[in-house]
């Protein structure tokens, strides 16, 4: 079962602080399957809970995939 990388992030960050989401590749977590971490961060955005400050895309593969994104915790 894969962790709920967006929900940790957020129940990690303090209100008014910042924070981020990456994937953890020692728990097996991928860069495809962090795509879908952006989809809940911007889910978390919408309802009011977060600010996303930054997506980050790597340049390795040459896909851009998303590999990191800072955001502020609102409430």
């Amino acid at each position: 079962m894969m962790r709920d990388v967006a929900k940790q992030a957020y129940e990690a960050t303090k209100i008014g602080a910042t924070g981020w989401m990456r994937p953890d590749a020692t728990k097996g977590e991928t860069l495809e399957g962090f795509q879908s971490v952006f989809h809940s961060a911007q889910a978390m955005q919408d309802a009011g809970l977060i600010l996303i400050q930054q997506v980050h895309r790597e340049s390795a593969s040459g896909k851009k995939l998303i590999d990191a994104i800072q955001f502020m915790r609102a409430k």
